[in-house]
């Protein structure tokens, strides 16, 4: 089959092109640029399908120089992979006429790294001192930061013929001649800028270190130096007996914590408490007493006897940490004081827990630590009457959406919906269908327990003017506490995780 194709392809016979699957449409493109005489089946196609299927056209011939002419004729750069972007580079005269063209937008997708991989390998076995330059001084401080990383781990022989100083450049400075220079320079992420120094460390490099460590600490209110320090990133593994092997840097990352173990353990973004669990030896007692304070609404609710709340769940030192690891702990302490300040009651202590969150009371608010949600919508909850109002919410989500990690805070409710007539459920799901919403979750008596409860009254209700709610709602505020799996009712496919127990 492959042969006759291609014997029709050299005779210009190419009708049966247009009828290919998805699947023959790459293997054919693939046995083309296979072929030893390639560029005489070429020749009897191209002329004749540039037009009507360019895009099949360019992923034959994209990268031979013989057409580079009609490659980039027929080039849409948005259909060029980084797999074709480096064929190009090392095969093709067209190569740095692309990427300096499409230069930004190449590397513009800071989710995907490939398309900088291919190019920075490139620059660097073909000793392109112009492209590294360019790459050294770019203006999207990520793509430096990568820059910097692979240097340092792949070159450190090079790092100062290109930097005089490679601290100084983990600003938008670039000290070019005739730089407009400002007295607030954007800064480099503070989780990248973090990794380098810790790079750098690592490769011999401590007073670069040393430089970006106090350059860190004097303009980031928080930064991740500890984290990078103690937890192994990536393990290393023997080639022969595929055993996982110690990190060789350990004791000098251990080291290096222990000398500014105070100082990292109050700026840390993502790592306090657990150094707070089990580096406390490093720490001074005054800062941990300090840290203690902060939590300790929570701590002191961990720390009762657990069979208390064998019907409940479980309240978990692992709850913190999870908050703290997602860069949220200092929202959870400056929340906690603010708004047991603002109420009236005083009491706190563990809710319960479900599968996707744990809930502590905090005076007359209740705190959900969440770990994730069912939704992954981008709207992962409307704000209506019949839905409890997050007084505060913050979601972090991975590449797909997914909720990772987040803090939403609510009243504390105290009346449950289990008793009242069932018609209020009815006229509860009526009133989401007029707003234009359905709900895929249980109300009361779910596998995870109750997921409504009564408002102490209508007028605490999410919505500017609670005198314009139903009678009944007014009677009986019946809401929603689970802020998930709500929507719109004309809606077919949903984002939502595989399950349905939610907390």
């Amino acid at each position: 089959m492959a042969f006759n194709a291609l014997e029709y392809l050299k005779d210009g016979k190419v009708d049966f092109v247009f009828r290919c699957t998805p699947y023959d449409y790459e293997q054919l493109i693939e046995v083309i640029r296979k072929e030893p005489n390639r560029i005489e089946i070429i020749n009897g196609f191209l002329s004749k399908l540039k037009v009507d299927l360019p895009s099949f056209c360019f992923s034959v011939i994209y990268d031979i120089p013989e057409f580079a002419d009609e490659a980039y004729e027929l080039l849409d750069i948005k259909n060029v992979t980084p797999k074709m972007m480096s064929n190009l580079l090392y095969n093709s005269p067209l190569g740095l006429k692309v990427l300096y063209e499409n230069f930004d937008m190449l590397l513009s997708n800071n989710e995907n790294t490939e398309y900088f991989d291919c190019i920075v390998k490139y620059a660097f076995e073909n000793k392109n001192r112009e492209l590294i330059y360019k790459l050294s001084r770019y203006s999207d401080l990520h793509i430096r930061y990568l820059f910097m990383n692979y240097l340092i781990e792949n070159h450190p022989e090079e790092i100062d013929t290109i930097y005089d100083d490679i601290s100084k450049y983990t600003t938008s400075v670039t000290y070019e001649t005739y730089e407009q220079l400002t007295f607030l320079p954007q800064l480099m992420d503070s989780k990248d800028i973090s990794k380098l120094a810790v790079v750098l460390l690592i490769n011999n490099r401590e007073k670069d270190y040393e430089k970006l460590k106090e350059f860190i600490i004097k303009n980031y209110k928080y930064n991740y130096l500890a984290s990078k320090l103690l937890i192994i990133d990536d393990w290393i593994v023997d080639p022969d007996t595929n055993r996982l092997l110690n990190d060789p840097n350990k004791a000098k990352k251990e080291n290096t914590f222990k000398k500014d173990a105070d100082i990292l353990f109050s700026t840390s973004a993502d790592y306090r408490f657990p150094l707070y669990l089990r580096h406390k030896a490093m720490i001074s007692q005054e800062l941990l007493d300090d840290f203690a304070g902060r939590l300790k609404y929570f701590l002191k609710a961990i720390r009762q006897d657990s069979t208390k709340f064998s019907a409940l769940g479980t309240p978990k030192e692992s709850d913190l940490e999870l908050v703290y690891e997602c860069g949220l702990g200092n929202l959870l302490e400056e929340w906690s004081e603010k708004y047991m300040d603002l109420s009236k009651s005083k009491e706190y202590g563990f809710v319960g827990s479900g599968t996707t969150c744990s809930c502590y009371r905090i005076g007359d608010y209740v705190f959900k630590l969440i770990e994730t949600k069912w939704s992954y919508e981008d709207v992962i909850c409307p704000n209506l009457y019949l839905i409890a109002k997050n007084y505060e919410e913050i979601y972090l989500r991975d590449k797909e959406g997914i909720v990772k990690g987040g803090l939403e805070v609510q009243k504390y409710l105290t009346r449950k919906a289990t008793n009242i007539d069932p018609k209020y459920f009815r006229y509860f799901d009526l009133a989401l269908d007029r707003l234009g919403y359905k709900r895929r979750d249980t109300l009361v008596k779910g596998v995870c327990g109750d997921n409504t409860m009564l408002l102490d009254t209508y007028r605490d209700a999410d919505c500017p003017n609670p005198e314009k709610v139903p009678v009944w709602f007014r009677q009986y505020p019946l809401v929603l506490i689970d802020r998930d799996r709500i929507y719109p009712k004309d809606k077919t496919f949903v984002k939502e995780l595989r399950s349905s127990c939610s907390c």
